[in-house]
């Protein structure tokens, strides 16, 4: 029989309930974890109105009289020299993107009480996502905490990212790049985005109700030794054009990496089964790289 075109194979599709990841075919888990990415549907619907109004708003200048702690606008004043490295507001003009970066050590800070609220189940969402793959893993479950460095634990670091698509700046969407971590977790509702499958890039059109899962290179690099390894999907989002849309297109994802705490997480780690956990490299390191490599203009954030 002739081979499928790699874009017409169908994506893999679960829904998230008390039992795990229930996919709609048999195996569904293990194709996921080739593909790098599947569609989740969460077991109860999940009010994404704030975080929809956040990412429609954060770049516009703040209206006036608006209290304190309510606003879903003028979040421009927001840099890495308030927040701290890699948190913020970016603008880089290699990119259609304008981004905004928060760890949920300043989510109450700075989000008004519905997102941070939104955070929290989007972040809820993500590590039970974590949890259901591993059980699917050949990693003995003693050694999962140091094995993802902490990330599925109040130490680890989760980060609320969203994405503006600026249709009159003449560049690409998003630049080619892999996720640093371990799970990402992603709204969008518009096409645009592509992934890397068997040297073809192939549209992923948003599905009703479902978040996109990202495994990131965090995922791929303890797993690449293991009878299941996991695939840190390569995507982009493409040039964005005026005349092609209603409104600006937008995203938001969470992220879920590891600790930052070197006392918490030495960095990233391989397993072998013969051997164990092997360290690889500094995670900080390791993410400040990537987010380089994926943010210049002639370059593109793999490893």
């Amino acid at each position: 029989m002739p081979s499928i075109p790699a874009c017409n194979r169908p994506w893999q599709q679960a829904t998230l309930t008390n039992h795990g990841l229930q996919f709609d075919q048999a195996n569904g888990m293990q194709q996921a974890l080739l593909d790098g990415f599947f569609f989740v549907e969460p077991t109860a619907p999940i009010d994404l109105g704030a975080g929809d109004r956040f990412a429609r708003h954060f770049y516009l200048p703040p209206p006036p009289n608006e209290p304190r702690g309510c606003a879903y606008r003028g979040f421009k004043t927001q840099t890495e020299t308030e927040l701290g490295p890699l948190q913020g507001y970016f603008c880089r003009d290699a990119d259609q993107t304008e981004q905004f970066f928060l760890r949920s050590t300043h989510w109450q800070q700075l989000f008004p009480q519905a997102l941070c609220s939104l955070a929290q189940h989007l972040k809820a969402l993500a590590i039970e996502v974590m949890l259901a793959v591993l059980k699917h893993l050949d990693i003995p479950r003693a050694l999962w905490l140091k094995a993802t460095g902490h990330c599925m634990t109040q130490a680890g670091t989760h980060t609320l990212t969203f994405n503006h698509f600026r249709p009159h700046v003449k560049a690409r969407g998003l630049n080619v790049h892999k996720d640093s971590g371990w799970v990402t977790v992603l709204r969008s509702l518009e096409p645009g985005l592509e992934v890397l499958r068997e040297g073809i890039w192939c549209p992923i059109d948003p599905r009703p109700g479902c978040f996109i899962v990202n495994f990131g290179c965090a995922m791929e690099i303890l797993t690449r030794h293991t009878a299941r390894p996991v695939a840190a999907v390569a995507h982009r989002v493409v040039q964005q054009r005026p005349e092609h849309a209603k409104e600006d297109r937008f995203s938001y994802a969470l992220f879920l990496d590891s600790s930052l705490d070197k006392q918490m997480c030495e960095g990233l780690y391989t397993y072998k089964p013969e051997h164990g956990l092997e360290l690889v490299a500094d995670f900080e390191q390791f993410l400040t790289s990537i987010l380089d490599q994926t943010y210049q203009p002639h370059s593109v954030g793999l490893y």
